[in-house]
């Protein structure tokens, strides 16, 4: 009988072994970004792909904390929640230290209503229905919330943060620098499409005084308005 038993529980032993997760590499936790087009990254209770499994939402430009590196598609950490779990390491990046979602709020000031973070802040006028959102830890865009509903896409602006050398956005058919600080220069890129319903001609009016106020964000023309402002 206790050889019996011995051998119940060597057998155990061995399951338990076998359904552990094979563990590549665990230290301490190192901070990336979330990067996801839409909806949301999941926190997971295991490593796995399953509904049932989820203990945590995290968006796009959230920090996830990993503190271990499985063989396969999971690693291991802790949400901003201190949330524990397993995400999808293919939607996470390295934290540069950088992200342009952080303290990110969209508040009222008068007739204008002003997006900022820890780095910038810019404003559009409060009566115009505009919407943002983080692409990753380095764009930011902004949108005639309208125009993007009908469909016609109703980017305005798209705001790319830069390290000083890297000039890579020369690239792009239409930009400016619209700021910078010691660290980083802030690109305004331009649509060089038509992003509003023509059709509609009060989107179509409230659009062109958004591009302008957009095309107006360039440090290096002097006469310009420019509503971005480097903190």
């Amino acid at each position: 009988m206790k050889a019996f038993i011995k051998s119940l529980t060597v057998v155990f032993l061995a399951l338990v072994l076998l359904v552990q997760p094979a563990w590549a590499e665990t230290k301490a936790a190192d901070p990336y970004v979330v990067q996801v087009e839409k909806g949301y990254l999941a926190v997971r209770s295991a490593p796995a792909f399953d509904a049932s499994n989820e203990i945590d939402k995290l968006y796009n430009g959230d920090i996830f904390y990993v503190s271990g590196w499985l063989d396969g598609d999971y690693w291991y950490g802790y949400s901003k929640n201190g949330i524990e779990g397993y995400v999808n390491k293919n939607y996470l990046v390295a934290d540069s230290g950088f992200n342009i979602a952080s303290n990110l709020k969209y508040t009222p000031d008068g007739g204008d209503t002003i997006l900022e973070n820890d780095y910038f802040s810019v404003q559009f006028p409060a009566y115009i229905d505009w919407e943002y959102e983080v692409v990753n830890n380095t764009t930011l865009k902004i949108y005639h919330s309208g125009a993007k509903k009908d469909g016609f896409g109703g980017t305005v602006l798209t705001i790319m943060a830069y390290d000083w050398g890297d000039n890579s956005y020369e690239e792009f058919p239409s930009w400016a620098v619209a700021g910078s600080s010691a660290d980083k220069k802030y690109i305004a890129v331009l649509p060089t499409d038509v992003q509003f319903n023509p059709k509609d001609s009060v989107q179509a009016s409230e659009y062109r005084e958004m591009l302008q106020i957009a095309e107006d964000m360039d440090s290096n023309d002097e006469e310009a308005y420019n509503l971005f402002k480097v903190k």
